[in-house]
């Protein structure tokens, strides 16, 4: 199941297990028009656990080098659009399921 925001589609869940199948977490972006990008990870406790400003680097469920907590987590998409002067954030929670 994807959640969208018109511009952005990401899972809701994804399975770091190694088997080939939904192992990153990453957004699929409907336009590839953007200025900037930022994707941030947050825990449960407002811990900021990871960030990309690359739409091909996703996150694997890992937090300082070892296999973060089974749980939701909270996903953040900061980004410019082409042609905008305006920051626009995208925001939910994924599920990681070991």
């Amino acid at each position: 199941v994807l959640w969208s925001d018109q511009v952005f589609y990401l899972p809701n869940a994804f399975t770091p297990n190694g088997d080939g199948l939904n192992d990153v977490f990453k957004p699929t972006a409907r336009y590839d028009h953007f200025l900037s990008y930022r994707l941030s990870i947050y825990n449960r406790w407002g811990e900021l656990i990871f960030e990309s400003e690359s739409l091909d680097r996703g996150w694997d469920g890992s937090h300082n080098g070892r296999p973060a907590p089974q749980g939701t987590y909270v996903c953040r998409i900061d980004y410019i659009p082409t042609g905008a002067s305006q920051t626009k954030t995208v925001a939910g929670t994924v599920v990681l399921l070991r």
